[in-house]
């Protein structure tokens, strides 16, 4: 059996060669001596067991064996050149793939990957929506390279930085006694039913529900569904009851309900944890993107 480990340099003066049909203008352009490309060539016949090139005093031309290896080594030399730039564009965080975990709806965090997909769209983006319970799990055991959550749950490993408050807003009917208001507080809509998704950010705005509505003897009202915030929209508006929401309602949102402001300090903060020790470059990009973008005052959220 022949040896097919090979010195790389060698196809390259067999294919220069045969592009230029002569050893000196081969060692020309490949700014070598003409005798190391002439040995390069003689010593690559030797390893392949076959006579690659016919030599007269007018210069060289592949012989049928070789016309056949060059085609094939040119079509190896092209996969190795494509190997080694996307290698290096992996490396450089412009290729590979980025696994995104969110708990906040994924409207918020538009601009930040419109600015990440415009100058990395060579990078795959999954989406895994997710509780913010469930994020640090998530992040530790590499399901996911980062998630956004509107809560920091525990003090494990893992890193996270503040990046800003999103309002909530109150979704109703176009029928209900209240459309009409420019802002509601949560105690005009006390007795409200609220309808929340059991996944994402449900669970954080459940909790915010209870501290601003609990009192001995009384919770709200509030039911999970298994579905996502534009179902939930179509359900106030078939009269389900009232959602929240977080950030600017979804585009799909539909005519027959009205979004309110709800006053005072009735926010969810945004925030973006992963691990130092995650080896990706395309999260390393990312986090630059979500670093420029974090409110500056508030820089220390960082931990």
């Amino acid at each position: 059996m022949p040896d097919h480990i090979l010195d790389l340099r060698l196809f390259r003066y067999a294919l220069v060669s045969a592009e230029h049909g002569s050893f000196r203008r081969a060692a020309a352009v490949l700014n070598v001596q003409q005798s190391t490309v002439s040995r390069g060539v003689r010593s690559l016949e030797d390893r392949v067991r076959a006579k690659l090139f016919e030599r007269d005093h007018s210069g060289i031309r592949p012989t049928s064996a070789g016309d056949r290896f060059l085609e094939e080594a040119t079509l190896g030399f092209d996969h190795l050149r494509r190997a080694f730039q996307r290698a290096e564009a992996f490396q450089r965080g412009e290729h590979g793939k980025l696994t995104v975990g969110v708990s906040v709806p994924f409207l918020v965090l538009g601009d930040l990957f419109e600015r990440f997909r415009a100058s990395h769209s060579g990078v795959s983006v999954e989406l895994v929506e997710c509780t913010s319970g469930a994020s640090a799990a998530l992040v530790q055991q590499r399901s996911v390279d980062v998630v956004f959550v509107g809560k920091i749950h525990g003090n494990g490993p893992a890193r996270s930085l503040y990046l800003h408050n999103e309002h909530m807003a109150a979704v109703l009917p176009k029928s209900h006694p209240l459309a009409g208001s420019r802002k509601l507080s949560f105690e005009e809509l006390r007795h409200e039913r609220f309808i929340l998704t059991a996944n994402g950010v449900g669970p954080d705005l459940q909790e915010h529900l209870a501290k601003r509505l609990a009192k001995p003897g009384a919770a709200p009202r509030v039911q999970l569904h298994r579905v996502g915030q534009c179902n939930l929209i179509n359900m106030v508006a078939l009269g389900f009851g009232v959602t929240i929401i977080v950030g600017a309602p979804p585009r799909a949102a539909v005519d027959d309900i009205v979004v309110v402001p709800l006053a005072g300090r009735n926010h969810l903060s945004l925030h973006a944890v992963w691990m130092d020790s995650n080896p990706n470059p395309a999260l390393k990009t990312l986090l630059d993107i979500v670093r420029a973008s974090a409110s500056p005052c508030d820089a220390v959220g960082q931990h």
